[in-house]
């Protein structure tokens, strides 16, 4: 009987080694040869002495403890290895918090914000003390927007954060912001940048009514901007602000599908969004508990 190896290179969406506890389970297309362990993997594991004779197909599926698990398929040829590299998403569940900035360290225009800010969870906080304050996810969260609207350029050379004032509202996958006309009439005029959505999910709060709803051409990461008026002139202005991660986990990592549920946008996933799909950087890093378990449930 003829054997082959297989190796495999995890990393993490941002590029770097991952280390973690990986449950393996490789199976022959054919069904005639099932391979499975749990092991430690710091970068790279080799599976030595796989059947193939002279070739054959096998689906490799990676349960991790701390990312999303995935699935794909290889072929194995007689006396050699076949190299796959592997980049896992992290698994929002188990994240327990974020490593981010100081308030110091973040850039100017956030720290205008916050400072304006009258959030209807903590209307009383501004600046430090409400950025301080923040649970972990409604802080990824700003700091994922703010990354994506300060690096979406307007036709007159600005950025998009730098149209922001205020927060009134923040939730874990989007915002509620004070703006003027300005940011309105430079969404509305880049045709190249953005194009019109529907807006029927974004509802007006009291004392506004709906303008409209725009969304980047990016094929994942979307940033959203659905602006409302108060009056039929004026400069008063509020837009929410969301990024929409539209499937890319699946699409770009492999990612058991039934891994990927319907939910509310979660930070964690669109942090993995644009670093891996648009190489922006929110600034922060996850934080795992000490222990955890690998769960394994039914494939797709």
């Amino acid at each position: 009987m003829g054997t082959g190896s297989i190796r495999l290179d995890f990393v993490t969406v941002g590029g770097g080694k991952l280390q973690d506890q990986i449950h393996l389970d490789v199976v022959a297309r054919d069904g005639t040869t099932h391979y499975e362990n749990s092991v430690q993997v710091n970068g790279s594991i080799q599976i030595a002495g796989i059947d193939a004779t002279p070739v054959k197909d096998y689906q490799v599926t990676v349960w991790p403890m701390r990312y999303r698990p995935a699935s794909f398929f290889l072929r194995v040829q007689d006396g050699k290895t076949v190299r796959q590299s592997v980049t896992l998403p992290v698994n929002p569940d188990k994240v327990s918090a974020i490593d981010a900035p100081v308030y110091t360290k973040l850039p100017a225009q956030l720290r205008t914000i916050l400072e304006t800010s009258a959030i209807d969870t903590q209307p009383t906080q501004q600046g430090q003390s409400l950025y301080d304050a923040l649970d972990p996810q409604r802080k990824a969260c700003l700091l994922n927007i703010a990354v994506k609207a300060s690096a979406t350029i307007l036709g007159d050379g600005s950025d998009c954060l730098s149209h922001m004032g205020g927060l009134l509202k923040l939730r874990r996958d989007r915002f509620f912001v004070k703006t003027t006309a300005a940011l309105f009439e430079e969404t509305q005029n880049a045709s190249r940048l953005f194009h019109e959505v529907s807006e029927s999910l974004h509802h007006p709060p009291d004392g506004y009514q709906s303008a409209k709803s725009f969304k980047t051409f990016d094929k994942y990461g979307n940033l959203q901007l659905s602006f409302f008026r108060q009056g039929e002139t004026g400069d008063h202005y509020l837009v929410d602000v969301d990024i929409d991660e539209a499937q890319y986990l699946q699409h770009a990592f492999e990612v058991i599908r039934n891994a990927v549920l319907d939910h509310t946008t979660n930070p964690y996933d669109v942090h993995e969004v644009l670093v891996g799909g648009q190489k922006l950087n929110p600034g922060y890093d996850f934080v795992f508990p000490e222990t955890a378990q690998i769960t394994v449930t039914a494939k797709a």
